[in-house]
C-alpha cells in the first residue's frame, strides 16, 4: 500500500495496514462447472458388452470340431462349392435357364458340358499340383521321375479333353437337339465310376478332409487313379492312344494334319495365284464357248447348203495367222491386266513424287545460284578489306616517319633554345 494511501488510514481503528490487498472476483454460476467431466460419462446399458476379448478366444469360441463334421456331408459340401467355383469361373459365356420353383438339387445338377469343364479344370489343378510337388522333391530322383512321367499323361489328357471339348462344340453348332457330348462317353464314365465308386470314395473323402496330411506315395496313386479313371473314359491311354475311326490316324496327327492345311488354304499368296489361275481359266472357258458356237453355226449353214456364203465370209491364211499371234499375246497379256491398277496406282504416287522432286532441285537451283552471289560479294569483301589494310600499313609508316622528323625537329629546337638561353 502506498504512503499516501497509509498516511490518509492510519487513524481509522481495526484496519491492518501490513496486510497485502485482497481483491473479490464475481461468483461463478453452478451450471458451467463439471462440463469436461460430464462429456466423458458413457451410459451404461446391460446389452453392451465393455470387457474386450481377444481374437484368438473368439476364433476358438466360433470353431467347429473337425472331429463332429461327417465325412459324407463334408465331401458333398466340397462338390458344391467347387462345382459353384466352376460355374463362376466358367470357360464360357453361355447363361443358363433354370425354371422358376427349381429344387437345389436340380440346380447343382451336372450338364455334360459342365461336367468336361470340371475334368478340364481338375487335369489342370494336377498338373499344377504336379508342379508343385516336382519342385520341393527336386532332390529326390525316383520321385522326380514319377512326376515327370505323371506330367506327361495329365499334359496329354488335358489335350485330349480340349480337342474332345471343341468336337463336341461343332457337333454342337451342327445338330443343335444333340447334346454336347455323346450318351454312350457319359454311359461309360457313369459305369467306370460305379466300378471304382468305393476306392474313389475314400479318395475324394481323404482329399476333402485331410489332403495336407496324405503322404508323398499316396498322393501320386491318387493322381495315377484319377488318370487312369479319365483315360478309361475318353477310351485311350499313354500306350493306346485315341484312333480316328475314319483315317486310322491319332487325333493329335489328324488336327495338326488339318492345321496345315487350313493354313496353306488361308496363306494370301496361295489364295491370290489360284484365284489369278480361276479367272484365266474363266477367259479360255469363254472364249472357247464362243469358238465352239461359232463352228456349230458354220456346220449348220454347211449342212443347209450354205456352204458358198460361208466360203466367201472365210478369213485368209494371213489373217488368221495374224489373229493367233494376238491371241498369243492377249494370253500373255491377260495375266498382266490385275496388275494394271496397282501399277496405276503406283505410276500416280511416282508422278506426285516426281513433282516434288522437281521442285526440290529449282530450290536448290535457287539456292546454289544464291550461294554463288554470296560467293562473289565475299570476294569482293576480301579485296576491299586486303587495300584497306595495305593503305592502313602505308598510312602506318607515312605516320610513324611524319613523327620521327617530327621528334627530330623538337630536338633541334630544344638544342637551339638551350644555346639560346646560355648565351
Amino acid at each position: 500500500m502506498s504512503a499516501s494511501v497509509a498516511s490518509k488510514y492510519s487513524n481509522l481503528p481495526d484496519i491492518d495496514i501490513d496486510q497485502p490487498d485482497v481483491y473479490e472476483t464475481a461468483d461463478v454460476p453452478d451450471d458451467g462447472l463439471g462440463n469436461e467431466e460430464q462429456a466423458d460419462e458413457i451410459p451404461f446399458s446391460e446389452d453392451i458388452a465393455v470387457t474386450s476379448i481377444k481374437a484368438a478366444k473368439a476364433a476358438e469360441r466360433f470353431r467347429v470340431s473337425a472331429g463332429d463334421v461327417d465325412s459324407k456331408s463334408a465331401l458333398a459340401r466340397y462338390q458344391k462349392a467347387l462345382f459353384r467355383t466352376l460355374q463362376l469361373e466358367s470357360l464360357s459365356t453361355d447363361l443358363e435357364v433354370v425354371p422358376a420353383g427349381a429344387s437345389q438339387s436340380m440346380i447343382l445338377t451336372e450338364t455334360p458340358e459342365q461336367r468336361l469343364r470340371r475334368l478340364i479344370y481338375e487335369t489342370q489343378e494336377l498338373q499344377q499340383q504336379l508342379a508343385a510337388s516336382g519342385r520341393s522333391d527336386s532332390s529326390n530322383k525316383k520321385g522326380g521321375e514319377q512326376n515327370v512321367a505323371l506330367m506327361k499323361l495329365a499334359t496329354g489328357l488335358h489335350d485330349e479333353l480340349a480337342l474332345l471339348n471343341e468336337k463336341a462344340r461343332s457337333e454342337d453348332t451342327a445338330d443343335t437337339g444333340s447334346s454336347l457330348v455323346s450318351h454312350s462317353l457319359w454311359q461309360r464314365f457313369e459305369n467306370i465310376s460305379h466300378d471304382t465308386s468305393g476306392e474313389d470314395k475314400s479318395i475324394d473323402s481323404s482329399k476333402s478332409i485331410s489332403r495336407q496330411r496324405l503322404p508323398k506315395d499316396d498322393a501320386v496313386s491318387q493322381f495315377e487313379t484319377r488318370i487312369s479313371a479319365l483315360e478309361k473314359v475318353l477310351g485311350a491311354s499313354s500306350a493306346h492312344p485315341a484312333k480316328d475311326a475314319a483315317v486310322g490316324h491319332s487325333l493329335v496327327d489328324t488336327v495338326s494334319r488339318l492345321r496345315q492345311q487350313i493354313g496353306i488354304l488361308t496363306d494370301p499368296h496361295r489364295v491370290d495365284g489360284i484365284q489369278r489361275r480361276i479367272k484365266q481359266t474363266l477367259v479360255d472357258l469363254d472364249r472357247l464357248e464362243i469358238a465352239n458356237t461359232q463352228a456349230t453355226k458354220a456346220a449348220a449353214e454347211i449342212s443347209e447348203g450354205r456352204g458358198e456364203t460361208g466360203s466367201k465370209q472365210s478369213l485368209d491364211p494371213d489373217t488368221v495367222k495374224r489373229i493367233n499371234e494376238l491371241y498369243e499375246k492377249l494370253v500373255n497379256i491377260d495375266s498382266l491386266i490385275e496388275l494394271a491398277p496397282a501399277t496405276a496406282r503406283r505410276l500416280q504416287s511416282l508422278a506426285k513424287l516426281h513433282v516434288e522432286a522437281s521442285d526440290v532441285v529449282a530450290r536448290i537451283g535457287r539456292v546454289e545460284a544464291e550461294q554463288g552471289s554470296i560467293d562473289e560479294e565475299l570476294k569482293t569483301m576480301k579485296e576491299i578489306a586486303t587495300g584497306l589494310k595495305s593503305s592502313m600499313s602505308d598510312n602506318s609508316d607515312t605516320l610513324r616517319e611524319n613523327i620521327r622528323h617530327l621528334d627530330a625537329r623538337i630536338a633541334s629546337l630544344t638544342d637551339r633554345i638551350s644555346a639560346l638561353s646560355k648565351k
